[in-house]
């Protein structure tokens, strides 16, 4: 062989041993963009949390449900265990709420709005409000308010209205003598 033919072909040879060398490296340095999804998609992603009543003891047997706060879908339901405990697993990264229902579905109560991670674990609640209406409260205390606003204009003494007894001069009134 000549020299220019043996240089040029072991050049192709050191070429292509790198190329090789270049892709093998390539393909074993960073694992591709699917290959990491589906690992951080098997992570265990856990929603965790109690179920109380409106009086902070726990509900045994509640209705949860947890909804996606994003597109509105409800993503799971489940019933809460005998100590008002529940969980959520498998589940994609997003922001979700926790919804209490009654058996048919129908929302009692709505707990506050958290985002996961996959792979994450969240601790949540979702308490039962109080069945009292508000009118009966808004009105039981209006006396003592109105009592309290006459009080800081420095109304001392409250009475009941009567009619005068004896009607005001003329002038008293109008402005004019």
């Amino acid at each position: 062989m000549k020299p220019a033919v043996a240089v040029s072909l072991r050049f192709r040879t050191l070429l292509v041993a790198a190329c090789l060398l270049a892709a093998a490296s390539a393909l074993t340095a960073a694992p591709p963009a699917k290959a990491l999804a589906r690992a951080a998609s098997s992570r265990s992603t856990v929603i965790t949390g109690s179920a109380w009543g409106a009086n902070n003891a726990p509900l045994p047997g509640a209705h949860v449900q947890l909804r996606n706060v994003i597109d509105g879908k409800i993503i799971a339901r489940t019933i809460a265990d005998d100590t008002g405990h529940f969980a959520f697993s498998e589940l994609e990264g997003g922001t979700y709420i926790v919804e209490m229902v009654t058996e048919a579905g129908k929302i009692m109560s709505v707990g506050h709005a958290f985002s996961i991670a996959p792979g994450e674990t969240v601790a949540t609640f979702v308490r039962l409000g109080t069945r009292t209406p508000w009118f009966p409260a808004f009105f039981s205390s209006s006396a003592s308010s109105v009592t309290s606003s006459a009080a800081a204009q420095g109304v001392t003494a409250l009475t009941t209205a009567q009619a005068p007894l004896s009607p005001p001069s003329s002038g008293a009134l109008t402005g004019v003598k």
